[in-house]
């Protein structure tokens, strides 16, 4: 039948979504591995890396019933790449806005605190077993197997928060308890002012 037909279609099209981001995040962490390949690094503003990244997600947390602040700290400078500082920011506000919770919220602070760039995002929602803490960072772990897939999760984000940050030599932490959601805290180095 046609309704059966269009059913059909619209699981191929989440299955083919699902495996684009699958093998774009493949192939991000495999470029990330290859020692040889050399960015071209340059003076950029974080804090309107970080903003634009922001905007994209109010759109959502809109139609999601969720609150999404934000304080970001004008003129956060730093030596890098955009894209990849932004593809961090943008994963770490998508994995906060998915595990917020119904009707929950997200907040997301940047500030300058001892020549670090120090970039926090907040969520609502479950917190994360203290003992899996040790293992988000790790290449398709997932805290919620069952529930990580329905949301469309492929367990690659993080592990790309973690290569990015580490490309930077800056750290980047979760803290998680009953009743507080989780936060995961970003410190990279600042440009030296000239």
């Amino acid at each position: 039948t046609e309704q059966s037909q269009a059913k059909w279609l619209e699981y191929t099209q989440t299955e083919a979504t699902h495996m684009k981001e699958l093998v774009g995040s493949l192939l991000f962490l495999a470029q990330a591995d290859d020692v040889r390949q050399a960015l071209t690094l340059s003076e950029l503003n974080f804090s309107d890396t970080v903003w634009s990244s922001v905007l994209l997600f109010e759109s959502l947390a809109f139609e999601q019933s969720k609150t999404l602040t934000s304080e970001i700290e004008k003129d956060v400078v730093l030596l890098g790449d955009e894209e990849r500082l932004r593809r961090m920011t943008a994963i770490l506000l998508d994995n906060a806005m998915k595990y917020s919770g119904e009707g929950g919220a997200v907040t997301l602070r940047l500030q300058k605190l001892q020549e670090k760039a120090v970039l926090t995002v907040h969520n609502t929602g479950d917190q994360i077993p203290a003992d899996q803490i040790p293992h988000i960072f790790e290449r398709f772990y997932r805290v919620d197997k069952g529930r990580s897939r329905k949301q469309g999760g492929t367990g690659l984000g993080l592990s790309i928060v973690k290569h990015i940050v580490n490309f930077y030599h800056g750290s980047v932490k979760v803290e998680s308890e009953v009743g507080k959601g989780s936060t995961f805290t970003v410190k990279l180095q600042i440009a030296e002012a000239k």
